[in-house]
């Protein structure tokens, strides 16, 4: 394996939504649900680790978790935080997983936090509606690079998906 001369590594998170609208053939009224972003999670820029898989575990406390094997760069990293709003009071469910955009990135250990319970495998599904009102709740993910991975910025992306059961 070739190292880089600069073997800095920047793990950065982009994110896809799913934006769900349920039509009812009964009343044909409509239901929704909204996400609002309010902040992506994002990983620090740290030097990558030469002898094994880089890893930096942001956890949805926006703490790094002790997983974390790499030198930082910098401390500019913080969970992902996201508003659900519901106009209806059905279930929701809610699913979260990598898009698998980055070779030999990969997103691990995904959490998220709703109405003060942790979750870690997915989907989730008979969770409390929000509300019109709305709940927040927060992400972390573990991201991993392989030794062979190349240096260089990383864009790792994931999905959430809150539907009305």
């Amino acid at each position: 394996m070739v190292i880089p001369a600069n073997p800095n590594i920047k793990f950065r998170s982009k994110h896809c939504f799913a934006l769900i609208l349920l039509l009812s053939p009964i009343c044909k009224a409509s239901a929704a649900i909204t996400i609002t972003e309010i902040q992506p999670i994002k990983y620090p820029s740290v030097i990558k680790n030469l002898t094994k898989s880089s890893i930096v575990n942001v956890n949805w406390k926006g703490a790094l978790g002790g997983a974390t094997n790499v030198t930082l760069l910098d401390n500019d990293y913080h969970q992902g935080r996201y508003l659900i709003t519901s106009d209806t009071n059905s279930p929701i469910s809610i699913n979260f997983f990598q898009v698998g955009n980055e070779a030999k990135v990969n997103l691990k250990s995904l959490r998220i936090r709703y109405k003060n319970k942790t979750y870690k495998s997915f989907p989730v599904t008979g969770l409390d509606n929000p509300g019109q009102a709305g709940e927040y709740f927060d992400i972390g993910a573990k991201v991993i690079a392989s030794k062979k991975s190349t240096a260089g910025e990383k864009f790792p992306q994931y999905t959430l998906i809150v539907e009305e059961q």
